[in-house]
């Protein structure tokens, strides 16, 4: 690759993190209660869902993360999006996740970045959760701890204030 290249490519896959302790606000969830499972969200060549995929549940709903797993480092992985499935006869954790595939690209620009640029190292960690209000106020409570960088909202009015402030 040559060097004007490389330095966008640098300049396209810079991702800013925020992590401010003042927000790490989980305490009251019962996390030792929690199975996380993991699957890989695309083939190596990130251009198809990973066979892993069709292993999702679709009979509950739950809480996902996207992470990109360089594979340069042990257990190195960087947290870049937090999401929700419903539990309702429409929604569940396959359904949802595998959406990020067929029909986000197209619809916003953040995860079709997320997608093209990262995809052979995306995996996705996911906890099922049967009650939707359990469902909601857990992805809000842990979007505004962490504030992935491909969230679009923040639901904390006061931190999104101070997100795009920046």
């Amino acid at each position: 690759m040559e060097e004007v290249d490389l330095i966008q490519k640098i300049r396209n896959t810079e991702v800013r993190f925020k992590l401010c302790p003042d927000l790490w606000n989980l305490q009251d969830f019962d996390w030792a209660n929690v199975t996380f499972n993991e699957t890989k969200f695309l083939d190596s060549n990130g251009k198809e869902m990973h066979a892993e995929m069709d292993d999702l549940p679709n009979n509950t709903g739950g809480i996902y993360f996207f992470y990109i797993r360089p594979g340069i480092l042990p257990n190195t992985e960087y947290l870049v999006y937090i999401g929700r499935a419903q539990s309702t006869t429409a929604q569940n954790l396959k359904k949802r996740c595998r959406s990020y595939f067929q029909k986000y690209p197209q619809e916003r620009p953040k995860i079709n970045s997320m997608i093209r640029e990262w995809g052979p190292y995306l995996y996705i960690k996911y906890i099922e959760l049967k009650d939707n209000n359990t469902i909601n106020d857990l992805e809000k409570k842990l979007i505004n701890s962490f504030l992935p960088p491909f969230n679009d909202e923040i639901p904390n009015k006061i931190i999104k204030r101070a997100v795009n402030a920046f």
